[in-house]
């Protein structure tokens, strides 16, 4: 039996946006008992060249909001990047979720083998529909959460594997 694209969307959205949120709370907390200001977690960078650990947030959110919109042939959702704190960035994690889990799952599933046209920068690449979740909406997912996460990590964060896997942390 093949698991759904419905499915595997919607599971990897709800575990891995629910643990970025159990996970900006703890940087919160962090933030405030070590008495330093948010913006500077927020603003945190591997490398200059690099995104900041907001944005990671952010285009994590935009990659699931956008593959499900996709998927399903919808109109692609507008989240303007105005965050500037951690509980906007939670507050706009919980949108994304709420969006994907409405999306029509019965609509994404007819998408699944259907050849999609998926703008990557300056062109147009066409992609079947499974294989642009499971070859870019997935690990794109997957890449902005985990450097999200290190990026907390190396700001002092007690996190563990526990907390990127299990929302919550439980």
């Amino acid at each position: 039996m093949t698991d759904s694209v419905s499915y595997m969307l919607n599971s990897a959205a709800t575990q891995m946006l629910g643990s970025m949120s159990s996970i900006l709370g703890k940087a919160a907390a962090h933030a405030k008992a070590v008495e330093v200001d948010e913006a500077v977690f927020l603003n945190a960078r591997l490398y200059p060249d690099m995104l900041t650990m907001k944005r990671q947030v952010q285009m994590t959110c935009d990659m699931v909001a956008r593959g499900a919109a996709r998927l399903a042939g919808a109109e692609i959702p507008s989240f303007p990047d105005v965050e500037e704190t951690f509980a906007e960035l939670i507050a706009r994690l919980e949108a994304t979720l709420a969006y994907v889990n409405g999306i029509d799952a019965a609509a994404m599933d007819a998408n699944a083998n259907v050849v999609l046209q998926i703008p990557m920068g300056p062109q147009t690449v066409p992609m079947e529909g499974r294989r642009y979740l499971s070859g870019f909406v997935l690990p794109n997912l997957h890449f902005h959460a985990s450097t999200a996460y290190g990026l907390l990590r190396h700001q002092g964060v007690a996190l563990s594997k526990r907390d990127f896997l299990i929302p919550g942390g439980a």
